[in-house]
C-alpha cells in the first residue's frame, strides 16, 4: 500500500529492519571484542603472568624493552602495553579487522536509524495533512465580538 509521503510500508519496514539488524551486528562485534580482551586478561593470572604474554611475546614490542603493565581500552577495543622507559604499544589481542568492522557497523546503524526516523516523521506529517509544503488551514475565528 502506498503511503501518502510517496514511500511504501515495505520500504519503511525494510529500513527499520536494517536499523535493528545493524544494531545487533554492532553489539555482537563489540561483544566478540570484549570476550577476546577478557580472555587475554584473564589468562594473565598465576606465576610468571605479569606482564601478560600478549605484551611480552609480540612483534610490536620495542627491542630490548621491559614490559611493566597493560591497560585495556574499550573504544577502540585494544590492550595497550607499557614499557619501563614509558613507551606504549598495542598487543595483538583483538583481531585487526574487528575495530574497522565495528566502526562500519555502527555507522550503518546510525544511518539506518536516521532513515527510519525521517520516514516516520514524513508518515506522521502526511497523516496530519501538513506534508509536501502544505500549511495547516486556519480555522475561522468565531470568538470575535461584532461592533454592532
Amino acid at each position: 500500500m502506498a503511503e501518502p509521503s510517496g514511500g511504501t510500508d515495505s520500504d519503511s519496514t525494510f529500513v527499520r529492519g536494517m536499523a535493528v539488524f545493524s544494531a545487533v551486528v554492532t553489539a555482537a562485534l563489540y561483544l566478540l571484542g570484549l570476550v577476546a580482551v577478557g580472555l587475554a586478561v584473564s589468562e594473565s593470572g598465576g606465576a610468571d603472568s605479569t606482564p601478560m604474554d600478549q605484551c611480552r611475546y609480540t612483534s610490536q614490542r620495542p627491542d630490548g624493552a621491559q614490559v611493566l603493565d597493560h591497560e585495556v581500552r574499550l573504544l577502540p577495543l585494544h590492550v595497550m602495553c607499557r614499557t619501563a622507559d614509558g613507551r606504549a604499544f598495542t598487543a595483538a589481542v583483538v583481531p585487526s579487522w574487528l575495530n574497522p568492522a565495528l566502526a562500519a557497523s555502527f555507522a550503518s546503524t546510525v544511518a539506518f536509524t536516521a532513515g527510519a526516523c525521517v520516514q516516520a516523521h514524513r508518515r506522521a506529517t502526511a497523516r496530519h495533512g501538513h506534508g509536501r509544503g502544505e500549511t495547516p488551514r486556519a480555522r475561522p475565528n468565531t470568538d470575535r465580538v461584532s461592533d454592532a
